[in-house]
């Protein structure tokens, strides 16, 4: 089995609104199976690293969607070959905005066109990866977990979106239910995962991150330059103790 991240997740948030940086996994086992798909924003940063990658989107056999919020799903027409998995509740309740809109029943309309699937907790992919029941972000998210040699590994979606959430026990949004999602995040951490890959963060243990990503925000100004500031997590320095 291997995990690859196709696109990084972020929590981005600015005073005009989020930008929505969910991120994209690809776990290549028996089956090919696509974690999210992000959304129009970023659709040609998922096709040029997935040539990275070396795969197409005909070549997936499976996307799980964890939930059908719009930074995680509306790239999903790029996979026409593909089983699309998605929480029973979710496609029944689940919302593009996370709360009642007026486009989120053409998208599920749109969806029954394709081969999708619903399931419930337990239901295995491969004899290595299943789907986690974790409600509470909205009505149907699920999670998936892979076990490659013993080893646990946690796709938590939003139901864990960053690290921060995994310790206050509770994600930033919960659209369904705080009760539920607090129960999910008490679930995952149960399981004892040996890596948690979340929806806009970095991977992390219990012990913190083991990869740190860096953000570029461009801002396009009047002239021809751009302006850029990148946003990473750095190690603080060490305390200076002055012995007298």
């Amino acid at each position: 089995m291997k995990i690859s991240r196709i696109l990084k997740g972020a929590g981005i948030r600015s005073s005009y609104g989020t930008m929505g940086a969910a991120g994209v996994v690809l776990v290549d086992d028996t089956k090919k199976i696509l974690v999210d798909v992000g959304h129009f924003g970023n659709r040609d940063a998922l096709l040029r690293e997935m040539g990275k990658s070396q795969i197409s989107p005909d070549q997936i056999d499976v996307v799980v969607l964890t939930h059908i919020n719009w930074d995680h799903c509306l790239n999903v027409d790029l996979f026409q070959n593909a089983q699309i998995i998605l929480g029973e509740n979710e496609l029944d309740r689940g919302t593009l905005s996370g709360i009642p809109d007026g486009l989120s029943p053409a998208f599920k309309e749109y969806l029954s066109t394709l081969k999708v699937k619903t399931v419930k907790d337990g239901y295995s992919i491969t004899p290595n990866v299943s789907v986690i029941d974790t409600p509470g972000h909205t009505p149907g998210h699920i999670a998936l977990s892979a076990v490659n040699n013993g080893f646990l590994t946690i796709l938590t979606g939003d139901a864990v979106p960053n690290l921060r959430a995994y310790r206050r026990g509770v994600p930033d949004l919960a659209f369904h239910s705080e009760a539920l999602a607090r129960q999910s995040v008490s679930k995952i951490k149960g399981m004892k995962p040996g890596m948690i890959i979340p929806g806009h963060d970095a991977p992390f243990t219990d012990d913190g991150y083991t990869e740190i990503d860096n953000v570029d925000i461009i801002l396009r100004e009047e002239q021809e330059v751009n302006t850029v500031i990148s946003v990473g997590k750095v190690t603080s320095d060490r305390p200076v103790v002055f012995h007298a």
